[in-house]
């Protein structure tokens, strides 16, 4: 049996006497958008997998397949390269999602391959180091401007993003670019950050999308739940998703609170506004359980340079449900924006009477 290693020394070879730069035989490019060495579980889990991501950029990709390899062991499994109009936005993207419990307490290594219908054509190695059995503080606190890698304060489930003077930007609006932070035992809850809208990228006004645009907090989130996809599509069960959402030229903007299954709110016409791009907006979200074993979501959003408003935008609570725990995201779907620093707090340090009397 000939190696992979082999392959690709005379693939290499075949690549120099042909002078073939650029062409079919272009070599592919693996990039490991966070880095060749991560780290997960060094403040807590906040869900249930861990993501890699990254891309692979050649001619001809749709000739090729990709595929890892964890920790060398069992058989190589197939990875899935985007554009799928979900959570892959570009040709050559990809989101290596692993389960926790495939992991290795301590270092673990993962080898994407890229391979022709010769062989091996290019890998590529990552090292993370993963870290079991550690619970998220709270409160939570993210300074930006005190932060020199993104992995060091949150997990990034999906999407590129960078930092920047001002926060942490989405770079490549698509469909629910997702940060999560936290803890499974996380119940009662107030997340605040702020926000300052770039721009967005229209949507497909049909599945998955339905030409929707927004921000959005959400809590009580353990994962995506386990489908057959590569990576897995199902964000749901959760709490619930607080989405800020609006419509081209920023009209209509309101909040809607679901959970992607049975529960639906939203706010009625009379709460729309329009947003101004390049403006910095406050907002906050806050999960609480009620005595009936129903669930209080309460949200808000307002302008940074004014002072904050007494009442919630708007409020609603979902039936009693499955999901009575878990840590938050913040999230852009198909909007270019920048989140500013960020405050969790758990709602009996914020000495309040009880959610009934609110």
């Amino acid at each position: 049996m000939i190696s992979k290693s082999l392959v690709v020394f005379w693939w290499i070879v075949l690549r120099a006497l042909t002078g073939a730069e650029g062409s079919e035989f272009g070599t592919p490019e693996v990039e490991f958008w966070y880095g060749e060495n991560q780290s997960f579980g060094h403040l807590g889990n906040p869900q249930r997998q861990i993501n890699l991501l990254g891309s692979i950029k050649a001619e001809a990709l749709e000739t090729l397949e990709a595929g890892f390899f964890l920790n060398e062991e069992g058989e190589a499994r197939m990875l899935t390269l985007g554009g799928d109009l979900h959570r892959l936005a570009n040709v050559g993207d990809f989101n290596l999602e692993l389960d926790r419990a495939l992991l290795r307490e301590g270092v673990n290594r993962v080898r994407v391959f890229v391979e022709g219908p010769g062989g091996v054509v290019a890998e590529r190695i990552l090292e993370f180091t993963y870290t079991a059995g550690k619970s998220w503080p709270l409160p939570y606190e993210i300074q930006w401007e005190n932060v020199s890698s993104i992995g060091d304060v949150v997990e990034v489930v999906d999407g590129r993003w960078e930092l920047t003077e001002e926060g942490l930007r989405s770079m490549d609006p698509y469909y629910d670019r997702i940060l999560c932070f936290g803890d499974e035992s996380w119940t009662n809850y107030e997340v605040r950050t702020s926000v300052k809208f770039h721009g967005y990228r229209k949507p497909e006004e049909g599945p998955p999308t339905f030409d929707v645009i927004h921000v959005a907090i959400a809590t009580r989130w353990p994962g995506h739940d386990v489908d057959e996809l590569q990576p897995n599509r199902k964000w749901y069960p959760l709490g619930a998703t607080s989405e800020f959402r609006f419509k081209e030229g920023y009209r209509g903007a309101r909040w809607r609170v679901f959970d992607g299954a049975q529960f639906y709110a939203e706010q009625s016409q009379e709460g729309y506004r329009v947003i101004e791009p390049e403006t910095w907006y406050c907002m906050a979200h806050r999960v609480e359980s009620l005595e009936d074993g129903s669930t209080l979501f309460s949200v808000k959003l307002w302008d940074a340079n004014e002072e904050e408003p007494e009442h919630w935008d708007f409020r609603a609570i979902k039936p009693i449900s499955g999901i009575q725990s878990g840590s938050t995201c913040i999230l852009a779907h198909h909007t270019d924006v920048t989140f500013g620093d960020v405050l969790v707090l758990p709602v009996e340090a914020l000495g309040l009477p009880g959610a009934e009397s609110r």
